[in-house]
């Protein structure tokens, strides 16, 4: 009986969940795309290197400071007890504060090496105003660390229609607020102010808006020994993980001119916009699900994982061969010539989409408890990023390292497939089932380029 009862309401949460994750990461990729195609037009592609760089710093020194704080709230039994969620709540404001503090102190480094003529002449590392937007830019670390943890609350009881309804809220804020600027002073620092607004606002909406008890200043050893331990290995797996999607971006801009950079973050940008909303729809609506049903039925923990991937795999695999033949479509219909060169980018990249399943398996792995097993995945990745990254494009030119950036998340799948077999969760007809797909995205894609040639040819 309780069964029966429990199936229908999880199936109603999905099914919600799912439209609004899904409808608030279109909507967030459209306020997205609009403020890219907005501020392409206001600034010239060096800004978007340049701050490319220097939000991928401040995001490393998050995640490599990240605790899992909010996937623990979701997952413990003391999520909803107040002192374990002021404990968090503290542990946060300490890891922001930190975060603030070792952005400062990177920005004054890179300073003084870039006085003593220790960066590499012509790369984006080299470009002087990079200390001090990095300096700014570290306050929304420190803003950030005030945020409600009302927040994982919501997410926990799978409110996700008020989290998303916030996300695009801060969205819209955000872009205006960079338009604005650009408008008056077409600079860098519009996109600078802009994070920093977005950062203010969500903080003041998680304590003002959410229903819940407000946030107070207390301290659990308990709690805190549940917290650190949870997050060890979600510490060590974000690391890794930063690193892995990161290293690109840390690597290249030791190698290549803040301009193709800037090219290269546009290219990545709508890459990513896919990735980015079956990212979100694993960790907000399959997350909470897997972790549900593994703690009151088990024994269907294969069959709901295969659920969720059948639709997964079946739209990112259809997303790849599409992209792979016509991703350069959408860099001549939005953007202007200076960045024509990112739409031969988009066909390579988009090849890291075969792969994506992973994200799926990693969901479950935290389900169950067991985050550990994203580390040698992780160590992986890390290996043929930084091993071949390099090399590819020394031998190879900006197509080489492309390639390495698109190809190294399929070298984690037979690991993947042999901790998926080890926890009992691995199904070959399913996890094959969707390939098709891959071929039906290419098919599609050679009509819509003969399509949209001829239309081009005609006008």
């Amino acid at each position: 009986m309780n069964k029966n009862k429990t199936n229908p309401s999880v199936r109603h949460l999905v099914i919600r969940s799912s439209a609004w994750v899904f409808g608030g990461q279109v909507g967030g990729q459209v306020l997205r795309l609009a403020s890219n195609l907005i501020m392409t037009r206001l600034l010239v592609p060096d800004m978007f290197g340049v701050m490319a760089v220097a939000n991928t710093l401040i995001v490393g020194l998050q995640l490599c400071s990240y605790l899992g704080v909010q996937h623990n709230i979701i997952q413990s039994s003391r999520g909803d007890e107040r002192i374990f969620l002021d404990t968090a709540w503290v542990l946060q404001i300490l890891r922001g504060s930190l975060i603030w503090l070792a952005a400062l102190s990177l920005s004054g480094v890179l300073y003084f090496s870039n006085q003593a003529g220790l960066v590499p002449v012509g790369s984006a590392y080299a470009d002087s105003s990079l200390p001090a937007i990095i300096a700014a830019l570290s306050f929304t670390a420190l803003i950030s660390g005030f945020e409600s943890t009302k927040l994982a609350s919501a997410s926990r009881h799978m409110a996700v229609g008020k989290l998303t309804m916030i996300e695009l809220g801060v969205q819209v804020l955000s872009l205006l607020t960079m338009i604005s600027f650009a408008l008056v002073k077409q600079s860098i620092w519009a996109l600078v102010i802009g994070a920093l607004v977005g950062a203010v606002a969500k903080t003041l909406i998680s304590h003002l808006l959410l229903p819940g008890t407000n946030n107070q200043f207390a301290w659990e050893s308990r709690a805190f020994k549940e917290l650190f331990g949870f997050g060890k290995w979600i510490l060590l797996t974000t690391i890794m993980g930063y690193f892995v999607r990161s290293s690109d971006k840390l690597i290249l801009a030791g190698l290549i001119s803040s301009q193709l950079l800037g090219i290269y973050t546009i290219a990545i940008f709508i890459t990513n916009a896919f990735q980015e909303i079956m990212s979100r729809w694993a960790s907000s609506v399959a997350y909470p699900v897997l972790s549900r049903v593994h703690r009151e039925r088990p024994a269907e923990l294969i069959k709901v994982y295969y659920k969720f991937r059948l639709p997964f795999d079946a739209l990112t695999l259809f997303l790849c061969g599409f992209l792979i033949n016509a991703g350069y479509i959408i860099t001549e219909v939005l953007y202007d010539s200076r960045y024509e060169s990112a739409g031969h980018m988009i066909g390579i990249l988009a090849i890291w989409l075969i792969g994506s399943s992973t994200i799926l398996a990693e969901q479950c792995y935290l389900a169950l408890g067991k985050s550990k097993l994203s580390v040698p995945m992780n160590v992986i990745q890390l290996i043929a990023m930084f091993g071949l990254l390099i090399p590819a494009y020394r031998f190879f030119g900006m197509d080489g390292a492309l390639y390495v950036i698109a190809l190294a998340i399929l070298f984690t799948l037979p690991l993947t497939w042999y901790f998926m077999k080890r926890l009992g969760l691995l199904d070959w007809k399913r996890e094959l089932i969707a390939l098709p797909a891959l071929l039906a995205g290419y098919g599609f894609s050679k009509l819509f380029v003969m399509a949209y040639e001829s239309i081009k040819a005609g006008i």
